[in-house]
């Protein structure tokens, strides 16, 4: 087995890092990767971006959105969220019963002396000084012909405000398609817990990064390496994240065909808006109750669902930029 810690906190990065390793490296390599990302929502590869996160709030706290390879919920990352994958040969016993992989981690939370335990879905929990559990860890999988990874989340020290915000939908937004939605619970830091129990042996995430590590590859007894990236390993996955992780395609093409209902102003009025859209970003329907806008607003038909392309055609018929905000 080869342990590898990410050498970047760069979301796209780390996407295409899972990626390569599963996809273009030896089929019979098995790689056990530890990550932290800068302040990022990743959003499952079916999803839609629409239902899963405040736009605007993203762009003014400058948190990246992203999408992975694998299913599951959107979750938020930033640098106190511990991000653990496992990529093995495919094996179909696993892919069905992938509890086991987290067994370890568990048992390396209750040597904290914390109350963890396997949830239904296939996650982690911890139960406070108070008796009641939150979550500190999702989970997801991806396979292809050869390999599978077992990814997920353990929340040490997370902005869990951040965390609030981000994924909490506008109220002036409905939003109808057949995407995958994310199944919310109340989530904690294990940090937070470990302050409960009086117990601050781990003060930092890089600590509890390497010794978490160390207690997983004790705890499967396998021969292991350290691995360190080469060169032309890093231009490959810089590459798999500038070409695909970080397109636009990638990100919000990908989104199912969804309506969208707002609520938006002009010229201190509200209105509401509907909003058809293809792909996840191509404007393929619009109507508002003005008869004036309705028309005007046709030009949008077509376009791609981006503030850069939409500001093009609302500015000049009299929007301004703070009605644009709710469009988003």
């Amino acid at each position: 087995m080869k342990l590898i810690f990410s050498p970047s906190h760069y979301p796209f990065f780390n996407l295409a890092l899972e990626e390569y390793l599963s996809n273009f490296t030896d089929k019979e390599s098995e790689y056990l990767l530890f990550y932290r990302n800068e302040p990022s929502l990743v959003m499952g590869k079916n999803q839609n971006a629409w239902e899963e996160m405040n736009f605007n709030y993203l762009n003014a706290q400058d948190i990246f959105l992203s999408r992975r390879i694998s299913g599951g919920g959107t979750v938020y990352h930033d640098l106190n969220n511990l991000n653990f994958s496992f990529i093995n040969p495919l094996d179909t016993k696993m892919v069905a019963n992938y509890d086991s992989l987290l067994v370890p981690i568990v048992e390396f939370l209750k040597t904290l002396k914390l109350n963890a335990s396997i949830g239904q879905r296939s996650d982690i929990w911890l139960e406070n000084d108070k008796g009641e559990k939150r979550k500190i860890t999702g989970t997801a999988q991806y396979t292809n012909k050869h390999r599978f990874i077992t990814h997920g989340t353990l929340l040490f020290d997370t902005h869990l405000e951040k965390l609030g915000k981000a994924i909490t939908i506008p109220a002036n937004i409905e939003v109808s398609s057949k995407s995958l939605k994310s199944v919310r619970s109340k989530v904690t830091n294990i940090k937070d817990i470990l302050k409960q129990n009086n117990n601050e042996s781990i003060l930092t995430i890089e600590e509890f990064e390497e010794k978490l590590a160390h207690f997983i590859l004790l705890y499967f007894n396998r021969p292991f390496h350290l691995h360190r990236l080469t060169e032309d390993e890093i231009i490959e996955i810089e590459k798999l994240a500038q070409e695909k992780y970080k397109s636009f395609e990638w990100i919000w093409g990908r989104s199912p065909a969804s309506e969208v209902t707002r609520k938006i102003t002009f010229k201190n009025q509200e209105y509401r808006i509907k909003i058809k859209l293809s792909r996840g970003a191509i404007i393929q329907e619009i109507s508002i109750e003005d008869n004036f806008l309705n028309d005007s607003l046709q030009q949008l038909v077509n376009q791609i669902y981006k503030k850069e392309e939409l500001e093009k055609i609302l500015l000049p018929i009299g929007f301004i930029e703070q009605d644009l905000e709710l469009w988003f």
